[in-house]
């Protein structure tokens, strides 16, 4: 999926795109069998920001999160990595990433890890929302109660919207939806085994856990 970003600093308007990939990349954690997406931030036709989030379902259908590692880059150089954590290291433990079947008024937590403690409530689960790539019937999340989350069937995620007012205001929305062909996501996949073993070499949260690899 591709989506815009956009954030208000002063009187400016900056934007950016943001292009997320399940891949075919599959890592064990913590016993369990998880998918890497890929998400990458890009700013003025460069990848600024990469991430890979590490998912599982259940029987039941609920999808889990069990970690995520994030890099930095300036000029396509890489500078740090910002964010790293995984099941079970230095006490994080998995979250819900998407309830099977979400209902209003539900209450989750996300994530849970050494450095924070996403939670979200469901606030509307067949709220109309129209993005540039279609009219959706969403469900709409409440995350860490200052940002909303929309989720459209069969897509994901399709706009993020702030519960507050001043400040930088951050918006997201879909743009397009694209089925990759067996060679792109061949590239794309490529890609997310890069970024996981530059992972074990730069966390130590990483470091001793098994190497990712294409399904």
């Amino acid at each position: 999926t591709l989506r815009t970003g956009s954030i208000n600093r002063g009187s400016r308007k900056l934007t950016h795109k943001l292009r997320v990939t399940v891949t075919d990349v599959t890592k064990v954690v913590n016993g369990v069998t998880t998918v890497a997406v890929l998400d990458q931030d890009i700013d003025s036709g460069q990848v600024g920001e990469a991430s890979l989030d590490y998912l599982a379902q259940d029987k039941y259908g609920n999808v889990w999160y069990l970690g995520s590692y994030t890099e930095i880059y300036e000029g396509g150089q890489f500078v740090n990595a910002v964010d790293a954590w995984l099941t079970p290291k230095q006490g994080s433990k998995p979250g819900v990433w998407m309830m099977a079947d979400p209902q209003e008024g539900m209450k989750y937590v996300e994530a849970h890890n050494s450095r924070e403690t996403i939670r979200a409530e469901v606030t509307k689960v067949d709220e109309r929302k129209c993005v540039p790539f279609k009219c959706f019937k969403a469900l709409q999340v409440l995350e860490d109660g200052h940002e909303f989350k929309y989720f459209g069937p069969g897509v994901g995620h399709i706009a993020t919207e702030p519960n507050y007012s001043g400040g930088e205001q951050e918006k997201e929305e879909l743009v397009n939806v694209v089925k990759l062909t067996p060679k792109g996501l061949a590239e794309f996949s490529a890609e997310a085994l890069k970024l996981d073993k530059h992972a074990r070499k730069e966390s130590k949260v990483f470091a001793n856990s098994d190497a990712a690899k294409r399904s």
